[in-house]
């Protein structure tokens, strides 16, 4: 069971509701987080701090009965559910209750074994209940409303190379309604509203650019499949492929009908801008791929055009580019640097990695970012060092926001990370940043440990503190001390103590109480006090399952060992 469910025991008779809430504590497969109140009116007051899954409850009880109570609480948490403890005599009174939803009872003859019994159905229903088909439907609504933002965080993730083209198939593209045939290739056009004036608001923009949308897809929708969305506020991106014909296609077909549309699209697009600047008061710059792109090779393609667009057509109004004659005057050396180039995707992962402390992930993209650099020669290549610096500005970033450059230094030594020069070769230099890594993961791993650790002491030494106050020793009031959510601590501290907090609490009391039990001028209605057991019955009876013996027969075993 991963979700720690939250008991809580209502009677305003002590004995009854301490000795529910010490079993249902003591029900080891179902992990249930128990709390107790002796009334009404002190159960919404726990209702105030926290949410509860279960609510067992005495119906007869003064000034809040339980009826009253079932009243608070569905205005509060209306999924809870309420198990009623009632007697022969008032199955009348409690009737109408338990015509509602969530509600059930038990006869106070029944025994704890009922108990359990009802309270482990009621867990099962509420888990039943997260896989019912209501939610499931609800969910299903909620992203079919969501599909468009999905797929176009999908197919930018892919632009960008932040998902991998693995997962671009037909049964995500079905999913997500995208138009196009996974299995085929596509061309990629990108836009840009060249805006002089900057006084427009949000809602200008938004508009103008649904207008562009609206008017590209009229044009091209003719002779293409599209796929279209929103690069932040100024650019589109078009995914396009061949209209599907209604016979399967050959090969050769293939080829002729991008060819088509390649020239449909260069004939075209002009008419696409003049439209724009009619019906939208849009000057808009685009550039066209030179050819369909493998959905593999789309990150790549993407950073190049979008290069085009930020170099080659700057702040120029209305241009109209076509990939291959910009790359006419790129001669071998310039494409020998291009593919030295890391894309800021890639380096958005690697930090990204670095941050949540995936460490194979992390050196995985660090390969693919640094091997062009083995290859060189010199280590005076611009583009190189600037790949080098990137990544290692992405470390130096790390270790001061994390403060960890005092111990980082210690042990690798951070002289070299800026100083791409101090390196003899840039396979040295590799090897730097990857040993560099290698300490900031170990570093990442002993802080975690650290706080892990001080959270749990912290914990601790509040357990004992508060020993005679239960109120300061429950589960929530224990994560609200450290801004922890309390299935979070529980599964923490078990992870880092090896029991759990309900088995340390047990054990610290246990431990106090030995303790105070050699003092014989100690009631044992004081040692109870002081352990927060309420009534000396209550104390003598956890205390009697622990040691297999009463107080008063563990100060006789003291007196006479």
């Amino acid at each position: 069971m991963n979700y720690l469910y939250r008991l809580l025991v209502v009677d305003d008779e002590a004995i009854i509701a301490d000795g529910l809430a010490e079993v249902m504590q003591g029900v080891s497969e179902l992990e249930l987080d128990v709390y107790k109140a002796y009334s009404g009116v002190d159960a919404l007051k726990l209702f105030d701090h926290t949410r509860f899954d279960i609510v067992l409850t005495d119906i007869r009880m003064p000034e809040m009965d339980g009826l009253q109570l079932l009243e608070e609480i569905r205005t509060l948490w209306p999924r809870c559910r309420v198990i009623f403890l009632t007697g022969y005599n008032e199955f009348s009174y409690v009737y109408t209750a338990i015509q509602h939803e969530y509600v059930n009872y038990l006869l106070k003859t029944e025994g704890y074994d009922k108990v359990i019994q009802t309270v482990s159905q009621s867990v099962a229903d509420i888990e039943a209940e997260w896989h019912a088909e209501a939610l499931l439907e609800q969910a299903k609504e909620q992203s079919e409303k969501a599909k468009e933002l999905m797929r176009k965080e999908f197919l930018y993730g892919v632009l960008r190379g932040r998902i991998n083209s693995g997962e671009v198939n037909s049964e995500q593209f079905t999913v997500l309604d995208v138009p196009l045939r996974a299995e085929e290739s596509v061309l990629l056009l990108l836009g840009r509203v060249n805006r002089s004036n900057d006084g427009a608001t949000y809602s200008d923009k938004v508009n103008q650019l649904i207008r562009i949308r609206t008017v590209a897809c009229s044009y091209l929708a003719s002779h293409a499949e599209i796929v279209d969305f929103v690069l932040e506020q100024d650019e589109v991106v078009w995914l396009l492929q061949p209209l599907k014909a209604s016979e399967e296609r050959s090969s050769e077909n293939g080829q002729h009908a991008w060819s088509k549309l390649l020239k449909f699209l260069k004939g075209s697009l002009e008419l696409v801008q003049a439209a724009c600047k009619e019906s939208a008061d849009a000057e808009l710059s685009l550039v066209l791929d030179d050819s369909p792109m493998a959905w593999s090779d789309a990150a790549e393609r993407f950073a190049q055009v979008h290069m085009l667009m930020n170099y080659r057509i700057g702040r120029s109004h209305g241009l109209l580019l076509d990939k291959q004659a910009a790359r006419g005057d790129q001669d071998t050396e310039s494409q020998k640097l291009n593919r030295l180039r890391v894309r800021p995707a890639m380096l958005d992962l690697l930090a990204e990695r670095l941050e949540h402390g995936q460490k194979d992930e992390f050196f995985k993209i660090l390969s693919e970012a640094t091997a062009a650099l083995r290859d060189l020669n010199t280590m005076h290549q611009v583009q190189a060092q600037e790949v080098y610096y990137a990544i290692a500005l992405i470390m130096f970033s790390y270790t001061n926001r994390w403060q960890l450059s005092s111990e980082a230094n210690a042990t690798i030594g951070l002289h070299k990370l800026m100083r791409p020069d101090e390196h003899e070769s840039w396979p040295a230099a590799i090897d730097y940043l990857n040993k560099v890594g290698n300490v900031l993961f170990q570093l990442q791993d002993q802080e975690e440990e650290r706080k892990a650790s001080g959270v749990v002491s912290l914990i601790q030494k509040h357990i004992q503190t508060h020993l005679n106050n239960p109120d300061e020793i429950t589960l929530v009031r224990l994560a609200n001390l450290v801004y922890f959510n309390p299935s979070y601590l529980s599964r923490l501290f078990k992870q880092v103590a090896g029991m759990n907090l309900s088995e340390y609490v047990a054990e610290a009391r246990l431990t106090r109480a030995k303790r105070l039990l050699e003092d014989p001028n100690l009631k044992i209605q004081e040692v109870a006090d002081r352990l927060g057991y309420g009534t000396a019955t209550n104390f003598t009876r956890s205390f009697r399952k622990a040691v297999n013996m009463t107080p008063q027969e563990y100060r006789l075993w003291l007196a006479n060992r």
